[in-house]
């Protein structure tokens, strides 16, 4: 069976919240050490971070089809990229996840198929 979860953010949004004083917040409510890492070899952050938040609503939304009781919480979905730069998902749960991730002009998007 096959659950799917697609997510659109606007760059300009998250742009917003990182130049704010809740930006420290966001970033260590939200991603992992090793996503805040990543994020530093990129030349937009706030493209980086859009992409990145909408794999993991989209993600959430799969896998509450799968489970209505699964509750993941963003920080435990980890999405890094492989050497040849395409998004890969660690999480707690044993899934196989494949994920998309898009930008276009002020806009995110990411797709997000489980393999159930």
């Amino acid at each position: 069976m096959l659950n799917l979860g697609v997510d659109i953010v606007a760059i300009n949004r998250i742009k917003s919240i990182l130049s704010s004083d809740k930006g420290i917040r966001f970033l260590n409510k939200i991603f992992s050490q090793k996503e805040i890492a990543e994020s530093e070899e990129k030349g937009d952050k706030s493209q980086y971070f859009s992409g990145r938040f909408a794999a993991k609503e989209a993600i959430k939304k799969a896998l509450s089809s799968c489970d209505e009781s699964a509750n993941q919480s963003f920080k435990s979905i980890e999405i890094l990229n492989s050497k040849s730069g395409k998004p890969y998902v660690l999480t707690e749960v044993d899934q196989d996840i494949n994920i998309s991730i898009s930008h276009d002009g002020n806009y995110a998007v990411a797709f997000c198929v489980i393999d159930k």
